[in-house]
């Protein structure tokens, strides 16, 4: 249909193009910007551009001629930031190249206050995305209550640190970048084994934190054993790794006078660290 269009509409069509385009040389210098280009860029801009390759034209207008998907254009006194999505495609023969460009500016601005409002949520949401329980915020906004009951009533609380040491070698072993799995059948392990006035969250990538409020660090050690004890009988619900043996270390930390949430968890992994044997116990004879 285009062979029989006339050279001058043709060039009607070209201008009206909503997409700017800027055509090139084959000496890769710029012979023509199209009207959509031209209020993209502004005239001034545009007039630096023509006759001019690329190591000719402002530092600013050189990234119009990288094969680079997506560009940006920082403001100044007259214009304001633009991003351009650019697209590039070589002419028949040696008539040169042409550049396509669309104008992506609202959308960069519009996912820009996307990830500020993901970054703002992040800040105030308390459960972790990958298990289902509390986060670092949401284990602190409730251990702090505890902590306040205990000092104002002398209350026995003991906190458990669990570390699992068993990430990096699933991932290995399976070849999977995350380790959901191991993460979310540890979680059920721990809200199936704790009362309901316990409080258990994820504190990072590797740290669970269980508070036990009434209980002394004895009574906590039993918690451990327990805990090691299912752990050694634990299998993953997925075939391909249901073999895999979750391990972990654990540090107990009971409250003192003077204590805040620092140094309770300061003393939680010094007892961690010290927790030379992660292995669980043997799984538990069912005959």
């Amino acid at each position: 249909m285009l062979d029989k269009l006339d050279p001058a509409r043709l060039q009607q069509i070209i201008r009206a193009c909503p997409a700017g385009i800027l055509l090139l040389d084959n000496q890769g210098r710029v012979s023509w910007v199209n009207d959509a280009l031209g209020e993209m860029l502004g005239e001034t801009r545009c007039a630096q551009l023509l006759n001019k390759r690329s190591d000719e034209v402002p530092e600013p207008f050189s990234t119009l001629f990288d094969l680079t998907t997506t560009l940006h254009l920082p403001g100044d006194e007259l214009h304001e930031d633009l991003w351009l999505m650019g697209h590039r495609q070589l002419l028949p023969g040696d008539a040169g190249q042409v550049q396509y460009f669309v104008d992506i500016t609202p959308l960069h601005w519009l996912m820009q206050e996307r990830d500020q409002l993901k970054d703002e949520l992040n800040d105030v949401i308390m459960v972790d995305s990958e298990t289902g329980m509390r986060n670092r915020k949401g284990l602190y906004y409730s251990l702090e209550p505890q902590l306040s009951r205990s000092r104002r009533y002398d209350r026995p609380l003991t906190i458990i640190l669990l570390r699992l040491d068993c990430l990096d070698r699933f991932r290995q072993q399976y070849q999977r970048e995350d380790a959901r799995p191991v993460l979310v059948t540890l979680s059920q392990l721990l809200s199936d084994q704790l009362r309901w006035a316990d409080i258990v969250g994820r504190l990072n990538e590797t740290d669970f934190l269980v508070v036990l409020p009434e209980i002394h660090a004895d009574d906590a050690g039993t918690v451990v054993d327990n805990l090691r004890q299912q752990l050694g009988e634990l299998t993953i619900d997925e075939p391909e790794t249901e073999d895999f043996t979750i391990t972990a270390r654990f540090g107990i930390a009971e409250w003192r006078k003077g204590d805040d949430m620092s140094l309770l968890l300061m003393r939680a992994r010094q007892m961690l660290d010290d927790d030379s044997d992660p292995q669980p116990a043997e799984p538990m004879s069912h005959g």
